[in-house]
């Protein structure tokens, strides 16, 4: 639960990804941060999600009574970060505290039924590390998290030479770029990125590559039409009601002919529900290896792997955790013959 009985005023330090998704948290819980506080010129006096982006001084001069929470996880930042805070002696807080989205229960039926579909030993020890994790939110007494360069393309995925990768979010081409690393060969790649920013820096990289690639301006729901969209630039823009953009929406089953996708991800900043539900004929039929995004919202990290095993029994689901506490959870979606012995 939120506490925000801590101070009317709380700094956020870090306008990264991490600071991105803990000021959605707060918003969505009637408690946003007065301002984000970055050491990185470029960010300042820009704004997230209507919050202004100031330096740590300006954000003291202004706020001096404010509660400060940092919001970043990285090995080699973090320290770095805490003793800035500590140095400017202020107020702080763990901003553990200011995720309620994170920390819902796991169902014991949930927990039951992914232990009969987990793919591998990984699995369980993972559902039981968020099970101590959601209970404690210590994320120093996790298990180590997997590496980042396994993200979304682990090693127990057998790679197919006629691969067709669909990427749900591309971002800026990140993923893609990954795959061309992993892949020598494979037969087409479909990109979908409705970030206008995102978007122009994909087309842009691989505008005069001789790539088998489409690239497509919208998002992926279980509907076609239009959607009210958040515009950041980055990753993390969103579908969003009170969005100010209007973009483009399609279906996975829409948006294919005779080159029907093998492998697909979602990281679509909490969609991925809506997109795994409009690509259930291609997830029935055809069974592509599914790399899934499952920690936009608490309740992902059973509702996803649940939804899979309903559409499709045939996959044996694995899950992988990529960053401290409740962040970046994937789960993989694998039938027999795409799995590495």
């Amino acid at each position: 639960m939120l506490h925000v009985n801590h101070s009317e005023q709380i700094i956020l330090v870090g306008a990264g990804a991490t600071g991105r998704f803990v000021v959605r948290d707060m918003i969505a819980v009637g408690a946003p941060p007065v301002a984000i506080a970055d050491n990185d010129p470029k960010k300042q006096g820009t704004e997230f999600e209507g919050i202004k982006i100031l330096s740590p001084e300006e954000c003291k001069h202004a706020y001096p009574d404010a509660e400060w929470i940092a919001s970043v996880m990285h090995e080699k930042h973090e320290p770095e970060i805490l003793a800035q805070i500590k140095a400017m002696g202020v107020k702080t807080s763990s901003f553990w505290d200011f995720i309620p989205n994170r920390d819902a229960k796991i169902p014991e039926n949930a927990v039951r039924t992914i232990e009969e579909i987990a793919g591998d030993h990984e699995t369980l020890l993972e559902i039981q590390d968020q099970q101590r994790f959601r209970r404690h939110r210590n994320h120093k007494m996790q298990r180590p998290a997997t590496p980042l360069s396994e993200l979304y393309f682990p090693d127990f995925i057998v790679k197919r030479d006629d691969e067709v990768l669909c990427d749900c979010g591309s971002a800026d081409g990140d993923t893609i770029e990954e795959f061309l690393k992993r892949w020598p060969s494979y037969r087409w790649i479909y990109a979908f990125e409705p970030d206008a920013g995102n978007f122009n820096k994909l087309f842009a990289k691989y505008l005069n590559e001789p790539k088998n690639m489409t690239i497509r301006m919208a998002a992926v729901s279980d509907y076609e039409g239009e959607a009210s969209f958040t515009s950041t630039g980055d990753y993390s823009a969103h579908l969003d009601p009170k969005g100010k953009t209007g973009i483009n929406v399609t279906t996975l089953d829409s948006s294919f002919g005779c080159v029907i996708p093998t492998f697909i991800k979602f990281d679509i900043e909490g969609a991925e529900l809506h997109a795994l539900w409009g690509g259930k004929n291609i997830i029935q039929k055809h069974s592509p290896v599914l790399a899934v995004c499952a920690y936009h919202t608490a309740d992902h990290l059973w509702q996803i792997p649940l939804l899979i095993h309903a559409l499709n029994p045939k996959y044996k689901l694995y899950l992988r955790r990529y960053r401290p506490g409740s962040w970046e959870h994937l789960w993989y979606a694998v039938i027999p013959e795409r799995k590495q012995l």
